[in-house]
């Protein structure tokens, strides 16, 4: 089964699909969905933004640096034959790229909320 974006829910949804098709280890696997569940999961976000809003200027920034220094540490949980897995850099991007647009869209929602 093919994971598209059209065939999900939400990007969380994607993701878990995504990740639950790689052939990857056990640990590598459960810490990217650990990733997963805090960062696309868009009420676990709205959290972590709202937590960050007393504590900063830019909360959105923190949360974003924060995800991409997250998702590098995953790796840390990566057997050998993860690493060399090409695969891998791609997954990334592409978790990346649905943490923006999850980010863009509360952003985006935040700003039409306070109006």
């Amino acid at each position: 089964m093919a994971c598209s974006a059209e065939m999900c829910m939400d990007q969380k949804e994607h993701a878990f699909c995504v990740i639950n098709h790689m052939a990857f280890s056990e640990k590598y696997t459960d810490a990217l969905r650990s990733w997963t569940e805090k960062y696309l999961d868009v009420r676990n976000l709205e959290r972590i933004v709202w937590e960050g809003i007393a504590s900063s200027e830019d909360p959105y920034r923190n949360v974003q640096m924060e995800a991409e220094k997250d998702l590098e540490f995953t790796v840390l949980f990566a057997s050998k034959l993860d690493r060399s897995n090409s695969a891998v850099f791609f997954l990334e991007g592409k978790l990346l790229l649905l943490f923006n647009i999850v980010l863009q869209s509360l952003k985006e929602s935040s700003v039409s909320y306070t109006l």
